[in-house]
């Protein structure tokens, strides 16, 4: 069991590392890094995939904190989550984070690539799948046929699908078949 257990955290790690643009996470320090990222996270509703994809775009080493923390609004589901004392832990962790990536020494474009390569852009979010659903029983199989079409390469920019890349959007949140399926979904 212990080898399993280590195997998976090998692995979680190496996933986390690639994520953050990182070649490896190396040891407490790192990990507490990511701890902490997580723990700012769950501070609001955030949109990981957002969060991940546009990290690749944070201007580690600006001095303001506006600047260091403006390419993540989109990944926030409360418009104020970046103002005050979340802006705040937020820039911390993004300088903390600019510092970690100097130590890893990779170049700005090289990092953006590496991180584009497995933070995908593109999701099968739960209310496209539901837009989805409701046009093809309306006989509209256009809906899905766009959707699958960018799905098939998630991790590449198609800035004229960017509306698939959005989080959900507001009515989504309790209409049933977009907040959350289930395993029998």
């Amino acid at each position: 069991m212990l080898v399993f257990a280590r195997v998976v955290e090998e692995g979680s790690f190496s996933a986390a590392a690639r994520k953050l643009g990182l070649s490896a996470l190396e040891g407490d320090e790192d990990e507490a890094l990511l701890v902490e990222l997580f723990d700012v996270m769950g501070a609001t509703e955030t949109d990981f995939t957002l969060f991940f994809r546009k990290l690749a775009a944070v201007p580690p080493d600006a001095d303001d904190d506006a600047l260091l923390v403006a390419p993540l609004r989109q990944a926030f589901y409360d418009d104020s989550a970046l103002d005050g004392a979340h802006r705040t832990r937020l820039a911390a962790w993004l300088r903390k984070y600019g510092a970690r990536l100097r130590h890893d020494a990779a170049d700005p474009a090289t990092r953006a690539e590496r991180m584009n390569s497995v933070n995908p852009k593109y999701v099968p979010r739960n209310y496209l799948a539901q837009q989805a659903i409701d046009a093809l029983g309306a006989g509209d199989r256009s809906v899905l046929a766009r959707l699958m079409q960018v799905l098939a390469q998630p991790y590449d920019e198609q800035p004229e699908h960017d509306d698939l890349a959005a989080r959900r959007p507001e009515w989504a949140r309790n209409r049933p078949g977009c907040s959350a399926l289930s395993c029998s979904s």
